[in-house]
Formats: C-alpha cells, sequence, structure tokens
C-alpha cells in the first residue's frame, strides 16, 4: 500500500527531473542555440488571411540556421505593408516560451513584390 507522503515525494521527484530536463534544454540553446537548431515550426508568426505562402524552406549560413518562409502579399498590399499588419515592420525577439526555452528573432525583408520572413534562435 502506497502512502500520501511517498505519492508526494515520487510526484516532486518527477517534478524536479522535468525541471532539471528544461533547465539543461534552456542552456544547450543559450550556448548553442546558434550551431543549426531552428525554432519549432509554431514560433513563426500567424499568416493574414489572404496572404499566399510561396515557400517555406530551412536556410543555414554562417550566422546558423533560420526558417525562411515567403509570403505573397493579398492584390493591392505591398510587402511593406503586409510586414506592418504583421507586426514586422522592424525586427524584433520572442522571449522564451515553456515549450522552447530559447529567444527568437523574427525579421521581415521584402524582395522582388514578396515579403521573406527569417525565424531562428537569438
Amino acid at each position: 500500500m502506497t502512502s500520501p507522503r511517498r505519492l508526494l515525494l515520487a510526484g516532486l521527484g518527477v517534478v524536479g527531473l522535468l525541471a532539471c530536463g528544461w533547465g539543461l534544454w534552456f542552456a544547450a540553446l543559450w550556448a548553442f542555440g546558434d550551431e543549426g537548431s531552428l525554432p519549432p515550426k509554431w514560433r513563426i508568426p500567424d499568416v493574414p488571411a489572404g496572404t499566399t505562402v510561396v515557400d517555406e524552406s530551412e536556410t543555414c549560413a554562417s550566422g546558423g540556421c533560420s526558417w525562411q518562409v515567403t509570403l505573397a502579399p493579398p492584390a493591392g498590399q505591398s510587402p511593406q505593408e503586409l510586414a506592418e499588419r504583421m507586426g514586422l515592420a522592424e525586427s524584433r525577439n520572442l522571449p522564451p516560451k515553456l515549450f522552447d526555452p530559447g529567444t527568437v528573432y523574427v525579421m521581415a525583408e521584402p524582395r522582388n513584390g514578396q515579403l521573406i520572413i527569417h525565424v531562428g534562435y537569438e
């Protein structure tokens, strides 16, 4: 028969192990986040209605790896206006989340009538 105290200690042990695992993950992203790691896709900003996703790919360069999403704005809207609508007129950093403890940068650049979004670890 299991006592309530043993259940409590077991529960605290599991929580402690999970917290240690999360801490190690956070430290690894902090130390090596620019070494080929990609943030999860859910960190890519939502695409407004009417916008077409032309391409979505992973890109790697000397600064690390990132998601690259190419968007075609809706008719009558410029890439700059789309960037403003998405809150990407300027580069920004997204804070760590519970299931992704790394800081993520998001930047957008208009190019050839399209908007190119880059999302990667800071």
